[in-house]
């Protein structure tokens, strides 16, 4: 101690010039080039800041999700509707969603009814609910099909596309999107998308086991223009099988394909089908090309493994073997039907018989890029 104060008191004995701007410690003085060094450290600290609100601040003060938060809308809709004590989730991603985004989503929605206390039960026997999700030009469609005593409420919410965004693709190269054309109970052997007439008005066709069905896009969904029934015989039901084939230069005609023979139909009027007895080879698949992400001619297929369970839409290079490793693929919800033209080489129309519901659906299924 006798040391420190003889130096505490040999500092006070200096001039007050060289005193100052000095920094004393009790035990260590500072001498005033060590006190010229905090500019340098303010530098650093206002530089972390510019790179935390550059870089940082956005991601941590950014909107939540817009899909999220509709989803968390539909859930409180839900929860305000007559509803069963227990009830079972069935999930369906009719959109472009991604499967990993969508079962974010359903994570979500499941949560949310729990913190309403809305029971839902896992493996066991309980009515459905069921929440689907579609696809519009413009809009990500939600809709909940809630069971209650005696009746079935539904609530809807939508998001905006253009706010909820898409799922990121992969970089290099392209990725599949879907949007949900038409939905009916009985049987779709095939759908196509054609240009109708010469104002290029675009229709949609849907092959049954009777007749082929012309439909008019309108303002808010499809119109029946006019019905073609097929010629005689009829097919067996269970067994019924056919195709719908539109060739680029087709003038309003398209091709029908069924077992033995082929036949053609006029989709700007209501003449009649025209059939001859042909042998039929059935297409496997559909090439399609999309020139902004490169020049390839790309091969769409199904998985094709099994009529009971789920399925893939699979992408390949064109000139690769039926082994080789998929550019994207696509998940559905039942089995594929058939995969036909649509109105562009970048898209296919793609029949699924939904596995949860049982209907049949339409498709189109469009090529993206990658970013």
């Amino acid at each position: 101690m006798r040391g420190h104060r003889g130096m505490f008191r040999a500092e006070a004995r200096r001039p007050a010039s060289l005193r100052k701007d000095v920094l004393r410690c009790r035990f260590t003085p500072v001498n005033r080039k060590l006190a010229r060094r905090p500019p340098l450290l303010v530098a650093l600290c206002a530089l972390s800041a510019l790179f935390f609100h550059l870089f940082l601040g956005p991601r941590v003060l950014a909107r939540p999700d817009a899909l999220e938060e509709g989803v968390e809308r539909l859930a409180r809709k839900a929860a305000a509707l007559p509803h069963e004590r227990r009830m079972t989730l069935l999930w369906a991603n009719h959109s472009g969603l991604s499967e990993e985004r969508a079962e974010r989503l359903r994570a979500l929605f499941a949560a949310q009814l729990e913190e309403a206390q809305v029971r839902i039960a896992q493996g066991e026997t309980a009515p459905p609910l069921r929440v689907a999700i579609e696809q519009t030009p413009s809009q990500i469609v939600f809709t909940a099909m809630v069971p209650g005593e005696g009746s079935t409420g539904i609530v809807i919410e939508e998001v905006r596309r253009a706010a909820a965004g898409m799922e990121e693709g992969t970089r290099n190269g392209v990725r599949l999107q879907k949007e949900l054309l038409w939905r009916q109970e009985t049987k779709i052997l095939s759908a196509a998308m054609v240009a109708g007439g010469a104002t290029g008005e675009k229709k949609l066709l849907v092959l049954t086991e009777e007749a082929i069905l012309v439909y008019r896009r309108g303002p808010e969904k499809w119109n029946l223009e006019f019905t073609k029934a097929l010629p005689a015989p009829r097919q067996a039901p269970r067994s019924a099988r056919g195709q719908l084939m539109v060739a680029e230069d087709s003038n309003g005609r398209v091709g029908i394909l069924l077992p033995g023979k082929r036949c053609e139909a006029g989709v700007a009027d209501e003449s009649a089908v025209s059939c001859a007895s042909l042998a039929t080879e059935w297409p496997s698949g559909r090439l399609m090309a999309l020139p902004g992400c490169g020049t390839q001619t790309l091969w769409l297929k199904s998985d094709g493994l099994d009529w009971a369970s789920e399925d893939r839409l699979l992408l390949r290079n064109a000139g690769a073997g039926k082994d080789a490793a998929a550019v994207a693929e696509l998940r559905v919800g039942g089995p594929v039907v058939s995969i036909s033209a649509a109105e562009s080489a970048g898209s296919a129309t793609v029949v699924v018989r939904d596995l949860g519901s049982g209907n049949y659906e339409v498709y189109r299924v469009a090529l993206a890029c990658g970013d």
